[in-house]
């Protein structure tokens, strides 16, 4: 079984979103995991530390 992992930069724009949608549909049986987008942990930290 082939594991993908996908997340920071990788998903950061459109076209890489794109470009990791042509790996992850290659017509191959696959599990795929996904993080966050590039720059969402650190929103979300920001988040955290609002008053």
């Amino acid at each position: 079984m082939i594991i993908q992992k996908f997340g920071g930069t990788s998903v950061g724009t459109a076209s890489r979103m794109k470009h990791v949608a042509d790996l992850i549909n290659d017509g191959t049986d696959k599990i795929v995991v996904l993080n966050a987008a590039s720059g969402t942990t650190n929103r979300l930290v920001e988040i955290t530390k609002a008053p």
